[in-house]
């Protein structure tokens, strides 16, 4: 009984010592995941990086957007102000001459000239500068 006990005991031993010792190819195939998670952990925070970015810069591309459409909307709105300003200035310049033509039986000349001179000074406090841009964006 006496062998047979210390049989038993020696393979307690024995067998304890071996689960706690691990072969060198353990250690590589460890080291070799710890690579790999290492590797994959810095190619997502490039990938991050890399979108946040990206997203920046679409904010950017959206609000020079918004501001092109803006300044494009001013633009027709000025263009077609200027238009209406020519259509008047137009319509204006003829009523002076039929005024002239009318008012030559019992004026003089110099009063259809001072009415002319009178319609086309209200007709330039009508012009404002954004006209005026706009005319020299279109020439």
């Amino acid at each position: 009984m006496n062998r047979s006990s210390l049989f038993v005991l020696g393979l307690l031993l024995l067998s304890t010592a071996c689960f706690g010792q691990t072969t060198p190819g353990d250690s590589q195939t460890l080291q070799a995941l710890l690579s790999e998670v290492r590797q994959l952990r810095q190619d997502l925070q490039t990938t991050t990086i890399a979108a946040q970015r990206a997203q920046i810069l679409i904010y950017r591309l959206q609000g020079q957007e918004a501001a092109v459409a803006r300044a494009s909307q001013r633009l027709d709105e000025a263009r077609e102000k200027l238009a209406r300003i020519q259509d008047e200035r137009k319509h204006v310049a003829t009523d002076v001459k039929q005024q002239g033509l009318s008012n030559n039986c019992g004026r003089k000349k110099s009063d259809s000239a001072t009415s002319a001179t009178s319609w086309t000074d209200s007709i330039r406090l009508w012009r404002t500068p954004a006209v005026d841009r706009a005319a020299a964006l279109s020439k």
